[in-house]
């Protein structure tokens, strides 16, 4: 009998030897990403300082849009965005900057003319976004008037971004970029 009980014990002790203790760690619960609020007022955005920096003496420049149906002005400023344009309107030198949510994929249903429009799919220094396009044609005695235009997505919101003269590369306008997003 001793015998019986010696064998159980010990095949109790090497079971449980054998197992060993475990951890049960929660499931970590991913965090939402956040939501960019888009801003309400062009006045409050702070992209006209960060402007102001590359255009001496820019201001807002207060416009009566009116898009076509179809553009992306029109896509923009239907779906509750905001547009401004700030520089010095008198020579024609500034940036015009769209926000809007991006709740019905019109980023995302823009992607393919873009692409055959000749914009380029981008990284942006110091930014992450969801996806970025960047289109420059300088002025030429082919094409009359300088293009520097930037999409992208950041936190569920489409951002544009379109410079005059200024804007040589893509670098040039990552300062506005980030203004943008600190609105």
């Amino acid at each position: 009998m001793l015998r019986k009980i010696s064998f159980s014990l010990l095949s109790v002790l090497l079971l449980t030897g054998c197992g060993g203790v475990t951890k049960v760690l929660p499931t970590p619960t991913p965090t939402p990403q956040a939501k960019f609020s888009i801003p309400s007022d062009c006045t409050k955005t702070g992209l006209n300082k960060a402007l102001a920096k590359i255009v001496k003496g820019s201001k807002y420049i207060a416009t009566q849009w009116q898009p076509a149906l179809g553009t992306e002005l029109a896509d923009v400023l239907n779906n509750g965005g905001l547009a401004c344009s700030y520089g010095l309107q008198s020579a024609e030198i500034g940036a015009t900057a769209r926000w809007v949510e991006d709740k019905n994929m019109i980023f995302e249903n823009r992607v393919n003319g873009w692409l055959k429009d000749g914009y380029s799919k981008v990284l942006l220094d110091g930014i992450d976004t969801d996806a970025a396009y960047f289109l420059l044609k300088k002025q030429s005695p082919t094409q009359e008037f300088h293009i520097w235009v930037l999409n992208f997505k950041y936190q569920g919101a489409w951002f544009s971004l379109s410079c005059t003269a200024f804007a040589q590369s893509l670098s040039d306008g990552i300062p506005l970029a980030k203004a943008m997003i600190a609105a």
